[in-house]
């Protein structure tokens, strides 16, 4: 498929076929204007069937010295061009679809998650608080009722939580009514007498949970009409929810706040499969004893289960926590 003469002169990266069978699918870098949206250093765009291009060619600047073939009357300057290509390159969100944007890449590891533990008595505080109480101390954060947690259920959503509430988030994926979920990423968790402030996660606070329901939310009427064009839709959206009851605000300062890893499938199919196998197909799995006298699946020796990709694991309820951005230890998609 052919390229918009308005971005013929940027750096192309890739050119693919999109999903649309009259569409374009390609890579641009440093967009010149876009109306209404602020868009990346580098995007993929997708051009419609019925996208109008009308974007200026660009133009190379003459030069004095080396283009004496040329008519000198007519210079065009860069800065000229620029003028002319922000106000004749129009770029607005119904002429193009972004398909991906990209995201600088950290060049290390994120840094550990930290946090501030504040005595109430002791403020206002004109030092650096610990992240921690001493030893002696801990007993009043674990056997304190009152206790409050800012937690997030999902990669938007956040619920200030206590125990015995009942929140809904979205639906957690290959999960059934009555079930035990923990969340690990904590934003902030505070009580009567205490408060601590996570940099941006409390590294050693969890919240656990019983799923109580996986159902449907109230119905969202979307009504949709264009004027003078007789058209108009009408529609009832209901999402799918889980409803979860909190169970424990569980505290552990001092201990090691590193997840385990997640536990290996018995077999390749449970992993890839659209649903988690029954009692009665596992039944039959195959089991290997090794040298030093453990027990493991015959599949490891094919898959070691490593993810195929990133949040893979965490979508199926495989890992120990559920944790979502900004804590270090997340792996969902971005």
């Amino acid at each position: 498929s052919r390229l918009p003469t308005g971005l013929a002169g940027l750096p192309e990266l890739s050119a693919a076929r999109g999903p649309l069978a009259n569409a374009c699918r390609t890579v641009i870098r440093h967009p010149v204007k876009a109306e209404g949206a602020s868009l990346g250093h580098k995007l993929e765009v997708i051009y419609g069937q019925y996208t109008k291009r009308r974007h200026m060619p660009p133009k190379i600047p003459k030069h004095p010295l080396q283009d004496v073939d040329q008519n000198m009357n007519e210079i065009i300057t860069y800065n000229d061009l620029k003028l002319r290509w922000k106000w004749t390159t129009r770029f607005s969100r119904s002429k193009m679809k972004i398909a991906r944007k990209w995201r600088p890449k950290q060049a290390g590891p994120p840094p550990p998650a930290t946090c501030s533990f504040i005595w109430h008595a002791q403020m206002p505080h004109v030092k650096r608080m610990p992240m921690e109480p001493s030893s002696r101390q801990f007993h009043r954060l674990t056997e304190n009722p009152e206790t409050f947690a800012v937690i997030k259920s999902s990669a938007i959503l956040q619920h200030k939580v206590t125990v015995g509430d009942l929140i809904q988030c979205e639906k957690i994926h290959r999960r059934e009514a009555g079930e035990k979920v923990v969340f690990g990423t904590v934003l902030m968790v505070g009580a009567k007498d205490f408060t601590i402030l996570g940099k941006p996660t409390v590294p050693y606070a969890k919240v656990k949970a019983t799923i109580e329901q996986q159902t449907l939310a109230a119905e969202r009427l979307v009504f949709k009409h264009k004027a003078r064009c007789k058209q108009s839709t009408f529609k009832r959206r209901r999402a799918y929810v889980t409803m979860l009851r909190i169970d424990e605000i569980v505290l552990t300062p001092g201990e090691d706040t590193t997840d385990p890893p997640p536990p290996k499938p018995l077999r390749m199919l449970d992993l890839w499969a659209n649903r988690w196998l029954d009692p009665v197909e596992t039944r039959g799995v195959e089991m290997v004893e090794l040298p030093n006298g453990e027990v493991q699946p015959a599949a490891a020796e094919f898959y070691d289960g490593r993810e195929h990709q990133p949040g893979s694991y965490h979508r199926r309820g495989l890992t120990s926590c559920y944790r979502f951005w900004p804590d270090p230890q997340h792996g969902h998609f971005m």
